[in-house]
C-alpha cells in the first residue's frame, strides 16, 4: 500500500467517522426527546388532545436543544484546536522540549525524531513531553506533516531503550505519513460535543439547591436533581457512544502503524519490546490527564481503562498480546519491565549513540532500484541510516546552531549568502545588521564559512532541521525573519534553485506552524484542463537535467508519455522558469491524490531519463513533491528513479 492509498483510506475513515457521529447524535437527541416527552406527559394535567400536542412540542424542543448543545460543543472544541498539533499537546499537559536541550533523555528523543523526519522527507516536528505521565505512551498530532508534533510521556523516554523508542516514534511517523492525524483531531473536537451533555448534567447536579423550604422549594430541588440525573444518564450513553466510535475507527490503523514501524526500521524487536514494556509496567500505557478520554484514540497504547466485560468493545487499541504477536510471531508471551520504575523520579541517563555507529551507505546501494512512488510518504531502514549519516556529516557548528531558535535563523541566512560575489555578500550582511539583531548578523558571518564549504547535498536536510526551532519564533520574529529571507534572496536580482526551494519550504511549513496556511481543497480530478501547468512542470524538470535541447526533449517525452488525456508540450527555458513553475504547482497542488501520483511518476521518468540524478535535480524533485503535499525521502547515494 503506497502513500496515496493511505490517504484514500484516511478519507474513507473520515467519512465513516462522520457517519457514526451523526448516528450517535441522532440517538442521543431521540433519547432526550423520549425522556422529556415522558416527563411532560406524566406531569401534564390538560385534556388528551392538548396533552399530546404539548408532549410532542416538549420532545421536539428538547431534541433541538440537545442537538444544538452537541454541535455547539463540537464546534467550540474544534475552534480550540485550530492551532493544530501544538494545541493538542498543550491541552494534554505537554511541555515543549527545547531543540537545544542537553538533558540526555531529551537529547536522545530529539535525535530519534530528527532522524525519522529527515528519512521520511517531512519537516522536523516540535517535540512535547508529558512530564507528569509515568505510563509508556506517545502520540502524533496535527492537521498535516508540516503542522505535526510528536508527544511522549515521561515514562516513554525513561522506560525504553533507544531502539524501542525508535520503534514507537516510527509508529507515530506512520500516522503522520498515512494521513491519520487530521481525523484524530476531528474526533477530539466532534466527540467533545457528545460527552458535553454528561458534563452539563454533572454541573446541574452539583449546583442543585441543598437547603430548601416548603413544597415549592422541594419541588424545585427535585426538578434539578431529576434533570441532572437524566443529563448524566444520557451523557453517559453519549460517552459510551464516543468510546465505541473511537474503537471502531482506530484499531485497524494501529495494526497498520505497527507494521509500518517494522517496515521503516527493519527491527521488529524494537516496537515489540516497547509493547512488552507497556505490558510489564505498573501503569501500562495509562494517561491520567482529564482530557485523556477524548484523545485516547490518538495514543500509541491504550490510554484509558475500561470494564473487563466491555474491554473488547470499548478499547481504542487492539490487545497488547495480539499486537506483539503480529510484529514478532516468535514471542514467548513474556513481558518486560520499564528501564526506570514508576517510583523513580530521576531520569536514568542513557548515552545518545548518534554518530557512534554511522553505517556506511556506499556503492552497495547503487545496485538497488527503488521507484520514487513507492517511497512517497514512506521510508526504509536505508533511509534512516542515511539520515543518521547526513546529520553526522553536517558541520557540528551548523548542526548545533540549527537546534536553537535564535541561531536557527542565522543558519538559514548563512545558507542564502552569495558565494560568488563578495560585494553582494557584504551587502547581505549589512542588511542583517541594520534591519534585525546585530548579534544574529555577527553569527551569520561566523557560520557562513561552514555553510559555503558544506556539501550541497546537506543543505536541504539542514534547512529541515531548523524548522523545529523556527516554530518557537514569536509572531513578530517570524514576520521579520520572513522579510529578511526575501531581502537576502532578492539582493542579487535573481533567484536560483536553492533559494526558490528555501522560500517554498519556509512559506509552506512555517505558515502551517503559525496558522497562516489555507486548507487545500481538491479541485481537479482529471488533467485535461491542466495542459499548460503540466507542460511547465515537465519542461522545468527536463531543462534542469541538461543544457542540450534534444536531450531535454527526450526526457520530456518520457514523462509526458506516461500521462493520459493531457495535451502537454516542451516549453523553452524562458517559459518554464522557477516563477512559472511556482504558479503551476499552486494549481497542480489542488489535484486529487490519484493525479498527484501520476504527476510524480511522470516527474520521476523525466529526471531519471539520463540515469543520473544531480544534486539540483534531487532538490527540485523533492521540492515539487513537497509543493504537492507528498512527503518524499531524500534520494540514497546511487539510487535510481524508475
Amino acid at each position: 500500500m503506497d502513500f496515496f492509498d493511505h490517504q484514500d483510506r484516511a478519507k474513507k475513515n473520515s467519512r465513516r467517522f462522520v457517519f457514526f457521529y451523526i448516528i450517535a447524535v441522532g440517538f442521543i437527541c431521540i433519547a432526550v426527546a423520549a425522556i422529556a416527552g415522558s416527563v411532560a406527559w406524566i406531569s401534564s394535567d390538560v385534556p388528551p388532545a392538548t396533552k399530546t400536542q404539548a408532549t410532542m412540542l416538549v420532545a421536539v424542543v428538547a431534541a433541538l436543544i440537545t442537538g444544538l448543545i452537541i454541535v455547539g460543543g463540537s464546534l467550540y472544541r474544534i475552534s480550540e484546536l485550530r492551532g493544530g498539533g501544538s494545541s493538542v499537546a498543550l491541552s494534554l499537559g505537554g511541555r515543549q522540549v527545547d531543540p537545544s536541550s542537553r538533558e540526555p533523555n531529551e537529547r536522545q528523543l530529539l535525535n530519534v525524531v530528527e532522524e525519522m523526519a529527515i528519512a521520511s522527507g517531512v519537516p522536523v516536528p516540535p517535540v512535547f513531553i508529558m512530564p507528569g505521565e509515568r505510563g509508556i505512551n506517545a502520540f502524533a498530532a496535527g492537521y498535516s506533516p508540516g503542522d505535526a508534533v510528536i508527544g511522549v510521556t515521561k515514562g516513554c523516554i525513561v522506560g525504553l531503550k533507544r531502539d524501542e523508542l525508535q520503534g514507537v516514534i516510527a509508529h507515530e511517523f506512520s500516522h503522520i505519513l498515512n494521513g491519520d492525524m487530521r481525523l484524530n483531531i476531528r474526533m477530539i473536537g466532534m466527540l467533545n460535543g457528545i460527552v458535553l451533555i454528561s458534563l452539563i448534567g454533572q454541573t446541574v447536579f452539583q449546583t442543585t439547591p441543598r437547603h430548601v423550604r416548603g413544597k415549592e422549594g422541594f419541588a424545585l430541588q427535585l426538578s434539578w436533581i431529576t434533570l441532572g440525573v437524566v443529563l448524566i444518564t444520557v451523557g453517559s450513553l453519549g460517552a459510551l457512544s464516543a468510546r465505541i466510535i473511537q474503537a471502531m475507527v482506530s484499531r485497524q490503523r494501529e495494526f497498520l502503524a505497527d507494521a509500518s514501524a517494522v517496515q521503516f526500521t527493519r527491527n521488529p524487536s524494537g516496537i515489540a519490546d516497547a509493547l512488552r514494556r507497556i505490558g510489564g509496567g505498573a501503569r501500562k500505557a495509562r494517561i491520567k490527564h482529564p482530557r485523556a478520554q477524548e484523545a485516547g484514540h490518538m495514543f500509541f497504547g491504550e490510554a484509558i481503562g475500561s470494564f473487563s466485560m466491555l474491554r473488547s468493545t470499548l478499547a481504542s487499541h487492539p490487545p497488547l498480546d495480539v499486537r506483539i504477536k503480529r510484529v514478532d510471531p516468535s514471542w514467548d508471551g513474556t513481558m518486560l519491565e520499564p528501564l526506570v520504575s514508576e517510583e523513580e523520579t530521576v531520569a536514568a541517563s542513557s548515552k545518545d549513540r548518534l554518530g557512534s555507529a554511522i553505517p556506511d551507505i556506499g556503492p552497495g546501494h547503487s545496485e538497488v532500484l527503488l521507484p520514487m512512488l513507492a517511497l512517497s510518504g514512506m521510508m526504509t531502514p536505508a533511509h534512516i541510516e542515511h539520515a543518521q549519516s547526513i546529520i553526522h556529516a553536517i558541520p557540528a557548528q551548523l548542526r548545533e546552531a540549527a537546534h536553537d531558535t535564535f541561531s536557527g535563523r542565522a543558519v538559514v541566512y548563512a545558507l542564502l549568502l552569495d558565494r560568488k560575489d563578495a560585494g553582494i555578500h557584504q551587502a547581505q550582511i549589512k542588511h542583517l545588521q541594520t534591519s534585525g539583531d546585530p548579534t544574529i548578523a555577527a553569527m551569520v558571518d561566523v557560520l557562513s564559512m561552514s555553510a559555503s564549504t558544506m556539501d550541497p547535498e546537506l543543505r536541504l536536510p539542514l534547512l529541515d532541521m531548523t524548522l523545529g526551532s523556527l516554530a518557537h519564533l514569536s509572531e513578530n520574529q517570524h514576520r521579520t525573519f520572513r522579510s529578511d529571507v526575501k531581502a537576502l534572496i532578492k539582493m542579487d536580482k535573481s533567484v536560483d534553485l536553492f533559494e526558490w526551494v528555501t522560500m517554498g519550504v519556509l512559506t509552506r511549513h512555517l505558515d502551517e506552524r503559525f496558522g497562516q496556511a489555507r486548507a487545500q481543497v481538491t479541485q481537479y480530478y482529471a488533467l485535461g484542463k491542466l495542459g499548460g501547468e503540466v507542460s511547465v512542470l515537465l519542461s522545468a524538470l527536463a531543462h534542469a537535467g541538461t543544457e542540450d535541447e534534444y536531450d531535454a526533449g527526450e526526457a520530456f517525452l518520457m514523462g509526458e508519455g506516461s500521462l493520459r488525456s493531457v495535451n502537454a508540450q516542451l516549453l523553452p527555458k524562458s517559459q518554464s522558469n522557477l516563477s512559472d513553475l511556482d504558479r503551476s504547482l499552486k494549481v497542480l497542488a489542488t489535484c486529487s491524490g490519484k493525479l498527484k501520483r501520476d504527476l510524480l511518476k511522470a516527474c520521476a521518468l523525466v529526471v531519471g531519463a539520463d540515469h543520473e540524478i544531480t544534486t539540483s535535480e534531487a532538490e527540485l524533485i523533492r521540492a515539487v513533491a513537497d509543493a504537492l503535499g507528498v512527503p518524499t525521502p531524500p534520494l540514497l547515494p546511487g539510487q535510481k528513479l524508475i
